[in-house]
């Protein structure tokens, strides 16, 4: 078998550069750490010495490599540093921003006569989403004047947008939205947050189809004690905890693009994981693989389950980490 030099160098640069620009986003290389690296950057000098050098021996192959491992080096420490610095640039535009909050606040209440669906468009800013009993909702939305979200609600629908979907970076326009949903009746869940946080504890809520959507943002998804059927949840350059119902059957598919997610399932909950990924981290804490699967230990035995479907494009996802979801 003839091994393509070429393809295999170009091979070694892209698996390098991709892993080490992961490594960084997961958090296991420091910004510290990689200001050491780049503090070295006379060893990456010599190394390309090393393997020039090598390429005139009968170790040109492993020179070859070495000619790819170094640029991949510096290419990888270069987009993660940025990566790093573009999220703690959003974080720090919020921690300027924390004491020049929204000045006015506004109220809606309503009521669900059935089965419902619930629309949250969220930009720059934090929601928090709880439950109440019976069939009425309470809105409530603190922001600047001239930029209050726009609400649309009917007995089977409540809708909430932002008025201003830009990053609002300028002028420090937050919005903060806390709603509270009934748990009385069938409830589909929408949920988009871009560049914010955002908290949404349904206890007790019945739910049908949750999809949420993170970009440049934090959440946590707490339905441990809600039921849902079907849940989607994808992030885009953030983190999100997702805990999922303790009882019913569930189909859960998870999505991480340039983020971090962990997924927790309450005891007794049988959990089944399919994976797919690219220059990607899953862990998959208690689990034992099954076929094409990772399968909890009582899965076969449970009354309830959850099927999750992960697919991760330079990321992480932790199931069932320890010490829980944060």
């Amino acid at each position: 078998m003839t091994i393509n030099g070429r393809l295999l160098n170009w091979g070694v640069f892209f698996v390098t550069t991709g892993a080490l620009v992961l490594a960084i986003t997961a958090g296991l290389v420091t910004a510290d750490g990689l200001a050491q690296l780049f503090r070295l950057w006379p060893v990456l000098v010599i190394a390309l010495g090393v393997g020039v050098l090598l390429r005139a021996t009968r170790l040109r192959a492993v020179g070859g490599i070495v000619l790819a491992v170094v640029p991949a080096l510096v290419l990888g420490g270069l987009l993660g540093a940025a990566s790093l610095a573009e999220w703690d640039g959003f974080r720090n535009i919020r921690l300027d921003c924390r004491d020049r909050g929204p000045t006015t606040t506004e109220a809606r209440l309503g009521t669900f006569t059935g089965a419902a669906t619930v629309d949250l468009d969220l930009a720059w800013g934090e929601l928090v989403v709880t439950t109440r009993p019976g069939s009425d909702w309470h809105f409530e939305a603190a922001a600047r004047p001239g930029s209050s979200p726009d609400v649309e609600a009917t007995a089977g629908r409540l809708a909430v947008t932002s008025a201003d979907r830009g990053w609002g970076r300028s002028d420090c326009r937050e919005d903060t939205w806390r709603l509270e949903l009934p748990t009385a009746g069938r409830l589909d869940l929408a949920a988009e947050i871009a560049a914010g946080t955002g908290t949404l504890d349904l206890a007790g809520a019945t739910l049908g189809d949750v999809d949420v959507i993170l970009r440049a943002g934090e959440a946590r998804f707490d339905l441990g004690k809600a039921t849902a059927e079907e849940i989607s949840l994808r992030v885009e350059a953030g983190s999100a905890s997702l805990v999922l119902p303790a009882t019913g059957e569930v189909a859960v598919d998870v999505n991480v693009n340039g983020g971090a997610v962990q997924v927790c399932a309450p005891e007794g909950m049988g959990l089944r994981v399919r994976s797919q990924s690219a220059l990607a981290s899953i862990a998959t804490q208690g689990l034992v693989r099954v076929g094409d699967a990772w399968e909890s230990l009582d899965y076969a035995t449970s009354i309830h389950h959850a099927d999750v479907t992960v697919a991760v494009n330079v990321g992480s996802v932790d199931v069932n980490p320890v010490g829980g979801c944060k």
